[in-house]
């Protein structure tokens, strides 16, 4: 499946990923630092092929951002660095000793 991929007007590249009941994801591509958008398609039934770059700015800047916190990709603490995870202090539990006392060392 192929996305629609548009530039805005200072030059940064998005990807039109369609969500579904008019509403579409702006995704940042080749270098982009802005965050995902989401936004509402001009009409209910739209193709974002159907529209011109200058209709997609119009769209994009009605889109709002989207927090991509831990479960939307990479994990950032608050430091901005690259976090371990949500899951980091986990420990599986202890499997309970064998009534055969198979499992002695």
């Amino acid at each position: 499946m192929s996305y629609r991929r548009f530039s805005d007007q200072s030059g940064e590249r998005w990807e039109i990923r369609e969500r579904g009941g008019g509403d579409w994801e702006f995704r940042p591509i080749h270098g982009n630092p802005a965050p995902v958008h989401h936004g509402s398609a001009p009409h209910w039934q739209t193709d974002p092929y159907e529209l011109s770059d200058q209709e997609l700015q119009a769209v994009l800047s009605d889109a709002r951002p989207v927090d991509t916190g831990p479960s939307r990709g990479a994990y950032r603490d608050d430091a901005g660095k690259a976090g371990e995870g949500l899951f980091a202090d986990y420990e599986p539990p202890k499997k309970p000793k064998s009534p055969f006392l198979d499992d002695q060392d």
